[in-house]
């Protein structure tokens, strides 16, 4: 409506400037405002400075002119500007982003790649760590393998019975270092002193001992073993054996989370140096656990979880017995496992900052005849 009332304004100022100047030099066509639709113009002349003051200098009129709206934009072009839009307020929002929350660093040199996880938002505990650690463990053995021999002689393999309550209960403090190698994965190595006891039960056939041993009964220095040992059983039982050493660990833990649960796999492998010769153990441990942490206002956290444990605890010891009724002694060398290796666990630790930790846990749920427990402090750096 707009182009049509400003060609009749046109039309109707030109006619009457036509009428008013004479002196007109140029002629427009009439064909150039037919194309509005409009009747036709005589033919006749305008004087440019009579034009200018009916048409300010907004625009300037010209021969053929056509006053008309823009062209709509294409398909393409709009899609095109939306797109500019949309990359333009984007780049917008990621810089007002970044001036309000500046990006996080790690200035640490472990763990590995570290700097990626924490651009993304998550959080990582200090790389390095030292802890005090108790642990007591009680726990069902069982007997698998014996050797014995008399007069200090070479022990040789035996047939045994082996009794079903022998146990063991051991107290080991220790001291632990760590450090976080990748975001998801902790290596740490321990060394602790191992006390504790341990129950020794079996009996073997006499004759097979006589046998094993190659002792000649027809010699009378061996009248009284013989005289002990021949058609009857040996029963060596409600030995208590001290365990007293060294234990060193290594091993290595897993883990992983979503929002404010996690799962953790350590998996730690020791061995031990009994003061007594010829006795040393070994212990292979895994525990799968999963939990939730709970946050607090004042910075500190509650970790609490569940899980399994497998315990796969190897035990060798040598010792001596003597035979009733007489002088001698057996020597024997056994071989001994823990019962069950698989229990239910609990356990949690408290954080009470980035540096200091609390941890506990009990194992023994499932009815297994293994116990244990284990108290933690840590300090982060």
């Amino acid at each position: 409506m707009k182009r049509i009332t400003l060609i009749l304004l046109t039309a109707l100022t030109a006619q009457q400037a036509f009428a008013n100047d004479t002196n007109a030099t140029e002629k427009v066509d009439a064909s150039a405002v037919t194309q509005f639709a409009l009747p036709p113009v005589a033919s006749t002349t305008i004087d440019k400075a009579t034009t200018s003051v009916l048409f300010p200098p907004l625009f300037e009129l010209q021969e053929q002119t056509v006053f008309a709206l823009p062209s709509p934009l294409s398909q393409a072009q709009v899609s095109r500007l939306n797109t500019e839009n949309t990359e333009a307020d984007f780049e917008r929002s990621r810089a007002s982003k970044q001036t309000s929350s500046p990006a996080k660093k790690w200035d640490h040199l472990l763990p590995f790649f570290a700097e990626d996880v924490v651009m993304n938002g998550y959080d990582l505990p200090l790389p390095f760590g030292i802890s005090i650690i108790y642990a007591n463990v009680q726990q069902d053995m069982t007997l698998t393998d014996l050797s014995v021999g008399f007069r200090g002689s070479e022990k040789v393999d035996i047939d045994f019975v082996s009794f079903d309550d022998t146990s063991s209960n051991t107290h080991t403090p220790q001291l632990k270092l760590d450090a976080w190698v990748l975001p998801f994965m902790n290596v740490f190595a321990t060394v602790g002193k191992l006390s504790g006891t341990v129950g020794i039960n079996f009996a073997i056939d006499g004759n097979e001992a006589l046998k094993q041993g190659n002792i000649d009964c027809s010699l009378i220095k061996n009248r009284p073993l013989c005289n002990a040992l021949a058609d009857k059983r040996l029963e060596v039982e409600d030995i208590e054996a001290s365990l007293t050493g060294m234990s060193y660990g290594a091993g290595v833990m897993f883990v992983g989370g979503w929002e404010s649960y996690f799962v953790s796999v350590p998996i730690t492998f020791t061995w031990t140096d009994m003061d007594r010769n010829e006795t040393d153990g070994y212990v292979v441990n895994v525990l799968p656990r999963v939990g939730k942490q709970f946050q607090f206002n004042n910075g500190s956290s509650l970790s609490l979880y569940v899980g399994a444990s497998y315990l796969k605890s190897q035990l060798t010891l040598s010792g001596s017995q003597p035979i009733p009724g007489t002088e001698e002694s057996i020597d024997y060398k056994i071989e001994q496992e823990n019962v069950d290796k698989w229990m239910g666990l609990v356990g949690g630790s408290y954080n009470l900052s980035k540096r200091w930790m609390l941890a506990f846990e009990y194992g023994g749920i499932g009815g297994a005849s293994r116990q244990q427990f284990i108290t933690n402090l840590s300090y982060r750096y």
